[in-house]
């Protein structure tokens, strides 16, 4: 069974504005039952709403912060002791990533090298500084860029007893690295993280992917869980997305950009009548092409009902979702949910 964690670092007023709109709805999807906050990186408001969340009966992931070492807003040391005093006092989330070093495209082989042994030795030290009720939440994330890293990481942490194992190594791409892009050579790399951990009775996360065509790759790695901020990213370049489909430019045509690749909306009606998709937030056609919240929470329903759709063992109707998309999607679908 497939989880998807709601990325939901955000201001207070943005979260109380998704919880009453998506609260308010009649989908039958629950996005809000999974949640992951970087306590470091809200104020205490938001922190405090996604506590009601936790009361609520949601689950919470705890982030370390990792993606703001790697897009250039603090360093790998400053990241340590206020991520660990915030976990000391927040002793109510589900699960307490430990601080990560987040590798890039553009490493050299030595400076990856660097960020996995310094992410597993300062795992290992903050880890001793959690009481026992934290640690056994705590979970380190392997990096590498080499299948050598990747298990560097795996037995160490195996090592340490813990009960679950992040998996962060994605390509990165954009300015400043900011975006997690799902290669051939970290897909392959997830997959054998799963399975080792899996073997020692550890559960696996995957951190930052998972638009919604990406879902059967994700599932495919035999990962428990993903996190994802890309149905807000999306939306605030125009993009909407659909279950299984890629994302397309609503707000305006753009035929210039393949990432920024339009859509009519005569050819929206067509795809969201292939997906079977229906909600509140794509009724209105205007709203969708001008308010960016609308598109958001459109975007993060479609990605809650791929899973759901997958969990099911939906696979001829997601079959039939990815045959008339993107071919590279399609051969992935065959790839990771068709083995031969």
């Amino acid at each position: 069974m497939l989880r998807f964690i709601v990325s939901l670092s955000l201001c207070p007023s943005d979260i109380r504005k998704i919880r009453r709109m998506l609260y308010g709805s009649d989908i039958k999807v629950r996005p809000l039952h999974s949640v992951l906050v970087t306590p470091h990186f809200v104020n205490e408001e938001a922190l405090s709403l996604v506590r009601e969340l936790k009361d609520s009966g949601a689950t919470v992931y705890f982030d370390s912060g990792g993606y703001y070492v790697q897009v250039g807003r603090m360093t790998y040391e400053e990241l340590y002791y206020p991520l660990l005093q915030h976990y000391l006092v927040n002793p109510w989330a589900d699960i307490y990533t430990l601080p990560d070093y987040v590798p890039t495209t553009g490493d050299s082989q030595e400076e990856v090298w660097y960020k996995v042994r310094q992410t597993v030795d300062f795992s290992s030290i903050f880890l001793d500084e959690l009481p026992p009720s934290i640690r056994e939440k705590a979970m380190p994330v392997v990096h590498g860029h080499a299948l050598e890293q990747v298990e560097y990481c795996l037995e160490r942490y195996i090592d340490l007893g813990v009960r679950y194992i992040g998996f962060g190594s994605f390509g990165t791409a954009g300015k400043n690295n900011e975006a997690n892009v799902m290669t051939e050579g970290a897909q392959e790399f997830a997959h054998h993280v799963v399975q080792i951990a899996q073997d020692a009775g550890i559960q696996v996360h995957l951190f930052g992917v998972g638009a919604p065509a990406l879902v059967a790759m994700i599932y495919g790695t035999g990962a428990d869980s993903f996190d994802s901020s890309s149905w807000l990213k999306s939306a605030g370049y125009g993009q909407i997305h659909l279950p299984f489909i890629r994302g397309y430019n609503i707000s305006h045509r753009n035929s210039r950009s393949e990432l920024q690749k339009g859509i009519t909306v005569d050819e929206f009606e067509h795809l969201k009548e292939l997906t079977g998709h229906s909600c509140p937030y794509c009724e209105s056609i205007e709203k969708l092409q001008t308010v960016k919240l609308v598109r958001a929470l459109h975007n993060l329903v479609c990605i809650a009902e791929s899973v759901d759709m997958i969990n099911r063992g939906e696979y001829e109707r997601i079959r039939t979702i990815y045959a008339n998309g993107s071919p590279r999607y399609r051969e992935e679908f065959k790839r990771w949910l068709l083995p031969s």
